[in-house]
């Protein structure tokens, strides 16, 4: 077996030298010991931290076998612009420091932002944060950034054409269904079923405002050290400008708390409706509505893992996915209650 290229540590990935001129020129540090890391995380994109000298930042571009190149290039100039229009929020986040749209340095667009040192809070929680006593300030943490990202106006942020809020939500079934059409290799049973209850209940009316669109906690980076906060939310692939109750049914679809001193529903919903001064509706909608869609960009990663020989396949994707669709159907049943 060779030992791998110094200079393409990455095969259809990175260009080392190329990457480096471009550092040069967008002032991102000095000297020719620049070193990429791949980062094991992130199913259509790939993230790598960069260290040079001192410094260390990281550096976002689409894998090496995407649906669309056009597109995925086209998502990486919406992620650093909307994560542009953050700055001056509380949203916590990681600045965006340069873009380069030139597919000539490495293969892709791409963008470099700041590291932000922080750990994922998956389940268990990670005792450096806290643990298990951690639990209800990491949720209320999240509620409070959905809060502060559902409160921004669009307009203002400059990121007003980066979506179509009118008829937003009369397009998303028909959106993603027809995704799934694009790429769909196996039977999804109950999938169609979840599809014609959401194009008959769909709520008349939204309130447009910025949405992430995959905003849970693998998404979200918390301080380490107690207490712990959220230090920024990550992966903006999937933001628009659309209807930012999208954000909080998907958090309320899989939250089922066992333990008496977690939030409820109620008041995590009472914690968004204070802090963004709007009382949601038809929240079960929006909830079924983000397990649909989930459902349909999981089975997109694992037919995109089968395709692309730079990936391994993630164990057990394919049975989530069949998972969320029993959830979409179950929360169907309790809709009506929320």
């Amino acid at each position: 077996m060779r030992p791998p290229d110094p200079d393409d540590p990455f095969p259809g990935l990175l260009r080392v030298e190329p990457l480096r001129r471009w550092f040069d020129a967008a002032d991102l540090g000095r000297g020719r010991d620049i070193r990429f890391e791949r980062v094991a995380a992130g199913e259509s994109n790939e993230v790598f931290v960069v260290h040079r000298g001192g410094d260390t930042w990281v550096l976002r571009r689409p894998s090496a076998v995407p649906f669309s190149v056009e597109g995925a290039d086209r998502i990486m100039v919406r992620e650093y612009r909307f994560q542009r229009a953050l700055e001056g929020s509380d949203v916590p986040h990681a600045r965006p420091l340069a873009l380069c749209t030139d597919t000539g340095v490495t293969g892709a667009v791409f963008y470099v932002m700041e590291f932000v040192d922080g750990m994922v809070a998956m389940d268990p929680l990670p005792e450096e944060i806290g643990g298990r006593a951690a639990a209800r300030r990491v949720v209320e943490e999240m509620v409070d950034a959905m809060a502060a990202l559902a409160s921004i106006d669009a307009g203002s942020a400059g990121v007003a054409d980066l979506g179509r809020p009118d008829g937003f939500l009369e397009r998303q079934v028909g959106r993603w269904r027809g995704q799934l059409e694009t790429y769909r290799d196996r039977e999804l049973p109950g999938i169609d079923a979840v599809a014609d209850w959401l194009h008959g209940n769909r709520p008349s009316g939204t309130l447009p405002g910025i949405m992430h669109g995959d905003f849970g906690r693998h998404n979200l980076l918390f301080t380490r050290g107690q207490p712990t906060r959220l230090a920024a939310v990550l992966d903006w692939e999937n933001a628009t400008v659309g209807d930012p109750l999208m954000d909080l049914g998907y958090m309320l679809s899989g939250w089922s708390p066992d333990d008496p001193g977690l939030p409820t529903h109620a008041d995590l919903v009472d914690r968004w409706s204070d802090r963004t001064g709007r009382r949601p509706e038809a929240l079960g909608w929006y909830a079924v509505m983000s397990t649909f869609k989930l459902a349909c960009m999981l089975e997109g990663v694992r037919v995109r893992q089968v395709r692309d020989p730079t990936r391994e396949a993630s164990p057990g994707l394919g049975d989530m996915v069949v998972g969320l669709v029993v959830r979409a159907d179950r929360l169907i049943r309790d809709a009506a209650d929320w």
